[in-house]
């Protein structure tokens, strides 16, 4: 007879993590922009003048180290089921300076925000990434997750919220993004080193009630920001400075993922990804272009 699922601790709220220091190579930029279509020189060509600059949003590579690492695990009390039921439901980065081969880079974290919802505890993490020799600051990120049936053992607690997302209907015309073959959720997790079963074995997929194997949240984001690279940022990948979104819905695959974008203020960008069907799969997405 199975027992009772796991309660997350709520006196996790205010815990630090890491640092964790990870070494930017050419092969670790180039992979993970490879598997995002992201084939342009300045990706992927290390001998163009000046070198390679990584994707952004490999930013979430060595972030995941944090939110996958043993001290996070121990802090909110959760073993791999636990790990495996927290649904990735917002990210949230800013970009303060371009990634590099040969950097050296550490990223910290803290749990900042825990509260209790109809599907679970809620926990906010705030992120940050620096060069690890300097200090100078590289990425600070929002990773917000939903432990799916695992509820808070005491009450709301936070020492810091997300900042908002941006809301809004659109009227421009969406623009194909990319199709989710059924080798992406396994190139991309390869990648990335971000890893849960769900992605890449059907069977595991069935037994959490999906369908099939769904694309990683992380790599619906990332493709967002390619796309908004290329049509906003004239494929420098330098100019983008912000990218946000909150993932709605799976993004399954043999789906095609569509991008919606308009103008909010400024440098700011509203943008969303729907699927074939019409469903949105990365919502209220917000994004700055230098």
């Amino acid at each position: 007879m199975t027992g009772p699922l796991p309660h997350l601790n709520a006196a996790c709220c205010g815990t630090r993590l890491g640092p964790v220091e990870t070494e930017l190579t050419p092969r670790k930029l180039m992979s993970y922009a490879a598997a995002l279509g992201a084939t342009n020189d300045i990706y992927m060509d290390d001998l163009r003048a000046g070198g390679i600059i990584g994707l952004p949003p490999f930013a979430v590579v060595p972030e995941w180290e944090i939110m996958n690492g043993r001290p996070y695990r121990d802090a909110v009390g959760m073993d791999d089921a636990g790990m495996w039921a927290c649904l990735h439901v917002q990210q949230d980065s800013t970009f303060l300076a371009p990634l590099h081969p040969g950097m050296r880079i550490a990223t910290s974290g803290e749990i900042a925000c825990v509260r209790r919802t109809r599907l679970g505890a809620y926990v906010a993490t705030r992120l940050t990434t620096c060069c690890a020799a300097t200090g100078a600051p590289l990425v600070e990120s929002w990773f917000c997750g939903i432990f799916l049936d695992r509820f808070p053992d005491g009450p709301d607690r936070a020492v810091a919220t997300p900042p908002d997302l941006l809301t809004g209907g659109f009227s421009t015309p969406p623009r194909p993004l990319l199709r989710v073959e059924r080798t992406l959720p396994h190139l991309y997790s390869e990648a990335s080193a971000i890893w849960n079963p769900i992605h890449t074995e059907r069977l595991r997929a069935r037994e959490t009630g999906l369908p099939d194997i769904l694309l990683h949240g992380t790599c619906t984001w990332a493709a967002a920001g390619r796309a908004l690279i290329d049509l906003l940022g004239e494929g420098d990948p330098t100019r983008l400075r912000r990218l946000g979104g909150r993932f709605s819905a799976p993004a399954l695959v043999e789906r095609e993922l569509f991008i919606s974008v308009e103008p909010a203020a400024g440098r700011l960008w509203r943008f969303q990804v729907t699927d074939d069907r019409g469903a949105v799969i990365l919502a209220d997405g917000k994004a700055i272009i230098a």
